[in-house]
């Protein structure tokens, strides 16, 4: 059997970077605003419901955690992960880049980095992204803020992830505009809203 029929007996991974919710700062800029009590509390929240919403049986989930010695309690938490992983060291971006490259290392035929925090990313819109995969190197779900909730590649393709200014209003401008250097085509859906402040927790009615 060649490598290229063989990709496609695995499922696809979606790769959602998590934080324990009882342990560190989580939501810093919504912690601001309503204290850090109930930022856990709705951070703890968001992800079980999105958890629960991309569980699907055409792709696999891996679930890479933070701190990495919470990984029992995660397991409770967020139950049924296909993967269950220490986030790998380094910034956002190198975080991201060795999490597809864990992926693409198994022979998935795509993997998408997914948040937590966006309500409207679903098993429908991850579907959307990626029949987009068809036509685009690259799909992104970007989210009003300027940042994206998902992030879909066939590849993995590292030298997406660096020189990016992370948490910052530019980063989904900055990351299409790195892959069209880089000579990848790129597919964005339409824009979603996430949570990272009080105005988003109330636009959204979760207040």
């Amino acid at each position: 059997m060649s490598v290229r029929a063989s990709r496609h007996l695995v499922r696809p991974a979606l790769l959602v970077l998590a934080k324990f919710w009882e342990q560190g700062p989580v939501k810093t800029r919504l912690a601001a605003d309503i204290g850090q009590d109930r930022a856990r509390k709705i951070y703890k929240e968001l992800a079980e419901t999105f958890w629960q919403g991309i569980e699907d049986l055409r792709w696999e989930r891996w679930l890479f955690c933070e701190p990495a010695d919470y990984l029992p309690e995660m397991r409770s938490w967020l139950p049924r992960a296909d993967q269950l992983l220490p986030q790998p060291p380094g910034d956002l971006g190198a975080r991201l880049a060795s999490a597809f490259r864990q992926a693409f290392d198994s022979r998935r035929p795509w993997a998408a980095v997914v948040g937590t925090d966006a309500p409207a990313l679903d098993a429908q819109r991850i579907t959307q992204a990626a029949r987009g995969l068809a036509n685009a190197d690259v799909v992104t779900q970007p989210t009003e803020d300027g940042g994206y909730a998902l992030l879909a590649l066939k590849e993995p393709v590292p030298a997406l992830f660096q020189d990016i200014e992370w948490s910052t209003p530019q980063v989904h401008e900055a990351t299409v505009s790195r892959a069209l250097r880089l000579g990848l085509t790129v597919y964005s859906l339409p824009p979603i809203r996430d949570v990272d402040t009080l105005d988003d927790l109330r636009a959204l009615g979760l207040d």
